[in-house]
Formats: structure tokens, C-alpha cells, sequence
């Protein structure tokens, strides 16, 4: 006969030990300092950076000179984009031959409807693409967003998040064709130097807007996941868990 102690869970008093948190451990487990993405602090500014310097550059030297300008900063801005992990990676080389194209055919035609008119068919392609990108499950966003939230793999996984990133990316597409849209109306408008400027301005709280509703709405899908503590909740979970990993080095 074995021994009443050697059965599995048969301690002392004939109790069973207490389970463990398996909640706790699927959402709370600290990362390595580099598995969520966080991008550089510059990201953002090198945008503005060409903004200003078209705009400059305009009102002193005319548009070759500018499109000369914000072309040579889009690319120094991709470069140092995709080696800090941020940006279109492996597309880098058709990207970089996009601008460039972009850039010659306006310095050559001297034409800121051709310039800034294949900019906007750059816009509604890639708009395009994003709509569809959901329903062929070819969504680029869904690692990205898991990488820069710094989301678990189970979670990662789970139907709710996907479905709710495909929404996300569907509606992005659509407000980025939207977007081209009006470009198109307010480069008829106004001069080249305004339309780049009041363009930034306005595109930058639009899409402000727009990252604010989603995460909110990637939020209460996230709730429909068993046992998730909130995307608030893990964010700060793996914030300090960064921060602790960091330390340690």
C-alpha cells in the first residue's frame, strides 16, 4: 500500500495545497526589458523637421530646392526609422525608391500638382491596401501593436484582439482615403509652402484622435478575454517591468 503522504496534493491536516494564481502568472510575468518596442523619442519631430524645411526652402530658394530638401530628410528619416525597428522594415529598398522617384519627377517638371499629386496616389494606395489587408488576413498591424504595447503572446493570440485590430486597421484605411480625398481639394487651394504646413497641423491631431479611440476601443475588446486585467492594468505591469529589468543591467 503507498503511504497516505506520498499521494499527490496530500499534505499535513489532509489538506490539498492552495492552487496558484494562474491569472496572475499569464498577465503579470516580467518581460526582458526589450520585448515590448518603444520607439525613439525622436519619432515624430523628423516629420517636422521636413515640414519646416520645405516650408523654408520654399519661401526663399522655391520648390526644387524644397522638394530637394524634405525628400533627402524623408530618407535619412526612413533609415534611422527601420534601424530602430520602427517603420516598413523590409520595404525599405521600394520605399526608398519611391521618394526618390517622387522627389526627381517634381525637382525635373518643377510642378508641385505632380509632386504633391503622386504623394496622394501614394496615400490612397496604400489606404487601399489596409482595407483589404483584414479580410485576406494580411494585416501588418497586428504584430506591430502587440509589439508596441507590449502585449503577451496569449493575448497576442486570442480572437478578440485580432478582430479588434482588423476593425482598427480597416478604419484607418478608410481615414486615410478620406484624408487623400481632401488633400487633393485643399491643394487646389492654396499655395505649396500652406499645404504642407496646415496639412501637418491638421493630419497631426486627426491622427491623435485616432490612436486615443482605438486604443479605448481595443480596450473593451481586450475585457472579453477571461481573466485580463485591463490594457491599462498591463501596460503598467510591463512598464515597470521594463523599468526593473533596466535597472538590473
Amino acid at each position: 500500500m503507498v503511504p497516505a503522504a506520498s499521494l499527490p496534493g496530500a499534505e499535513a491536516g489532509g489538506e490539498d495545497p492552495a492552487p496558484p494564481d494562474s491569472g496572475r502568472d499569464l498577465w503579470a510575468a516580467e518581460p526582458d526589458a526589450d520585448d515590448a518596442f518603444v520607439p525613439p523619442w525622436w519619432v515624430g519631430y523628423d516629420t517636422l523637421l521636413a515640414v519646416v524645411a520645405f516650408v523654408a526652402l520654399f519661401r526663399f530658394w522655391g520648390l526644387g530646392p524644397a522638394i530637394g530638401a524634405i525628400t533627402v530628410i524623408s530618407l535619412l528619416s526612413g533609415v534611422l526609422r527601420v534601424r530602430s525597428g520602427v517603420g516598413v522594415g523590409k520595404l525599405l529598398p521600394l520605399v526608398t525608391i519611391g521618394v526618390v522617384a517622387r522627389g526627381v519627377v517634381g525637382i525635373l517638371t518643377d510642378n508641385d500638382d505632380i509632386y504633391f499629386g503622386i504623394g496622394i496616389g501614394y496615400k490612397f494606395a496604400i489606404a487601399a491596401a489596409l482595407m483589404l489587408s483584414a479580410p485576406l488576413k494580411l494585416n501588418p498591424a497586428t504584430d506591430l501593436v502587440a509589439r508596441t504595447l507590449g502585449l503577451p503572446a496569449l493575448v497576442c493570440s486570442h480572437e478578440a484582439y485580432r478582430s479588434a485590430v482588423d476593425r482598427i486597421i480597416v478604419v484607418f484605411g478608410l481615414l486615410l482615403g478620406a484624408a487623400a480625398g481632401f488633400d487633393i481639394w485643399f491643394l487646389g487651394v492654396t499655395d505649396p509652402d500652406e499645404y504642407v504646413l496646415f496639412r501637418y497641423l491638421i493630419n497631426w491631431p486627426l491622427y491623435v484622435g485616432f490612436t486615443t479611440l482605438s486604443l479605448l476601443f481595443l480596450s473593451r475588446r481586450l475585457g472579453r478575454i477571461p481573466g485580463f486585467p485591463g490594457l491599462m492594468n498591463l501596460l503598467e505591469q510591463q512598464a515597470e517591468a521594463r523599468t526593473a529589468a533596466r535597472k538590473r543591467r
